[in-house]
């Protein structure tokens, strides 16, 4: 349970009490090295607990009785419990699936996006789902979204001035962002420095999304209200951000996983104050966890020859002094919640046991409490609201205009670019079925309204992929088979959600995702094996890069460049030109 608010005066009374020798503790942790992050030194020092909170460290013994627990914890190393800042957690797995997950790795507190909640609940809905996260062991907080990531009318209508508000001023709400539509923003877009200054009015930190971002444009962002950035990309770009009063996330993400170059640099050129930057994942999908969460973000920056104290508190002190949390949180010191990690070695950040409010809560990377159960229906959490399941081949038609083909050509993961070329053209449509590595590629409205033909090239070679699992929410089909796409997307549909792939006419790979169409029900482990059977399958196929997933993700994306499918049809996002336009199923 999330115990920051639950000290009543009697409770603090007694935690004095217990701090002063005068009551028996509840628990007493005794025989290990304690790393005082503060400091960074490491101390043999006896951990004192009344219920979930730390009394007392320190070199006394404490007032014991029958009832005290006593951990006798000689050879381990204590540190605090881990905070990750910036998790998005639906990305396949859940939130509830990802906390199980990331406590069992020695993260006892976690920042969740709320976009997709957002975006497909009701207002009612997602604060109830806030408050069901509230009672685990591991403490659940959120940031709140200023803008959709996606140029759709129909999404933009969910961030009215009142609702953006109301979630800001929810007290599970640390953070606003990150905040992808800065350029309209320091443009001077009414609207969005209405939310910013709401962000700012509530007291809320707020993250911003600037990759490659100028000293000038990082300055009109700063002045506008933005505090952190998880987007750098060398180590240039975080000193950037840091001299200008930015706290700096270092990610290691299956998109960009150069947290160890990142850290490397850092030390080459000198750096030497890092309490203005944390570590993140980065809502890395679930095969790039199978080494771990931020125990492998903090195993990462040691072997890359950062002190180990300051990767600990990157991983704890940074996070909890940034989010206002540092009385309650980020440090094994008197007062704050006894979230703690056993270690067996300072270099060896995953934890033997996690302690998360005063209880042991997992051993060698499994949970040893139970997570109370959601019922994701209350919340509006099921299947995604979608059209019946008739799709038809010829949907999948591309017809260009005079000229040449504007391909989508995928240039790493995530960013596109516009390669027009000259492609067969039979009875004014494209035809793919001699060239290699080329696929059609559609954004399919979810209620069948309206559908966005292209080409792509660098997805690989496959007859039918089709997923739910897309950033606007609509369907996303691939592939060199019409006939086999439409099979696909039929079969997503009759699911409620999932991701499919079809070859010669078989379903060679099928992974529900009955939640919103984005999340799965699984837990982590078994979805580790899913994912990274997926990616063993799309890598055989051709796929060139790093993260599948993510590649179907931001198709929709207009945030990021080149060259992206929306409602208006293919776009090229730097100037808004339609260059294959949508066409109406309705």
């Amino acid at each position: 349970m999330n115990t920051l608010n639950s000290l009543t005066q009697e409770k603090l009374s007694r935690l004095i009490s217990v701090s002063r020798f005068k009551t028996p503790a509840t628990t007493w942790i005794r025989g290990a090295k304690i790393l005082q992050i503060y400091t960074g030194e490491l101390r043999e020092l006896n951990v004192v607990l009344f219920e979930d909170r730390i009394a007392y460290v320190g070199e006394k013994e404490p007032l014991t009785d029958a009832n005290t627990q006593v951990l006798d914890a000689e050879g381990f190393t204590l540190v605090p419990g881990y905070i990750e800042p910036h998790a998005h957690s639906f990305q396949i797995y859940n939130p509830l699936t990802l906390s199980e997950f990331a406590l069992a790795h020695g993260t006892t507190t976690m920042l969740h996006d709320n976009l997709t909640f957002f975006l497909h609940l009701q207002q009612q809905e997602m604060e109830g789902l806030f408050e069901a996260l509230q009672n685990m062991p591991i403490k659940n907080y959120w940031w709140a979204r200023l803008d959709p990531q996606v140029n759709q009318t129909e999404m933009m209508m969910r961030f009215t001035p009142e609702r953006v508000k109301r979630t800001l001023q929810h007290p599970a709400v640390l953070q606003a962002g990150e905040l992808t539509y800065w350029k309209e923003l320091i443009d001077g877009d009414d609207s969005m420095i209405s939310r910013m200054r709401e962000a700012r009015q509530a007291g809320k930190r707020i993250e911003t999304h600037n990759p490659g971002a100028s000293v000038e444009t990082l300055n009109a962002v700063a002045a506008a209200g933005a505090t952190g950035c998880h987007e750098s990309i060398n180590a240039e770009e975080v000193m950037r951000r840091v001299r200008l009063g930015y706290y700096t996330t270092l990610r290691h993400s299956s998109i960009r996983p150069d947290l160890a170059d990142l850290i490397k640099d850092l030390l080459t050129a000198g750096c030497r104050f890092w309490d203005r930057m944390m570590l993140t994942t980065d809502g890395s999908p679930p095969f790039f966890h199978a080494s771990g969460f931020t125990d492998e973000c903090i195993r990462i920056a040691i072997e890359a020859g950062l002190d180990p104290v300051l990767a600990y508190r990157m991983a704890s002190l940074n996070p909890a002094v940034y989010y206002g949390l540092d009385q309650e949180l980020g440090g094994i010191s008197p007062g704050r919640v006894a979230d703690i990690v056993f270690l067996e070695d300072l270099r060896n950040p995953t934890p033997v046991k996690v302690m998360a409010n005063g209880r042991i809560v997992a051993e060698d990377r499994t949970l040893t409490t139970d997570f109370p159960r959601v019922e994701w229906n209350r919340f509006g959490m099921g299947p995604s609201s979608m059209m019946n399941p008739v799709v038809q081949p010829e949907w999948f038609e591309v017809s260009p205009p005079e000229g040449k083909v504007p391909v989508i050509e995928l240039m790493n993961a995530v960013i596109t670019r516009n390669r027009p070329e000259s492609l067969p053209i039979i009875n004014g449509k494209v035809k793919l079925a001699d060239l290699p590595g080329y696929m059609y590629v559609s954004l399919l409205h979810r209620k069948g309204e309206w559908i966005t033909a292209g080409v792509i090239k660098g997805f690989g070679e496959l007859d039918a992929l089709a997923s739910t699992y897309s950033l606007s929410g609509d369907l996303v089909i691939l592939g060199r088979d019409p006939v086999q796409m439409a099979q696909a997307a039929n079969h997503i549909l009759t699911n409620g959600g999932g991701i499919c792939l079809y070859e010669k006419g078989e379903l060679r790979y099928d992974l529900p995702l009955p939640l919103l169409g984005t999340m799965s029900s699984l837990d982590m482990n078994t979805l580790i094996e899913e994912t990274t059977r997926f990616f063993t399958l799309m890598k055989a196929s051709g796929y060139l890069f790093n993260d599948p997933i993510y590649s179907l993700l931001f198709l929709s994306a207009t945030h990021l460049p080149k060259v992206r499918l929306t409602s208006q049809g293919v776009i090229n996002v730097s100037d808004g030109k339609i260059l294959l336009p949508a066409r109406l199923l309705k």
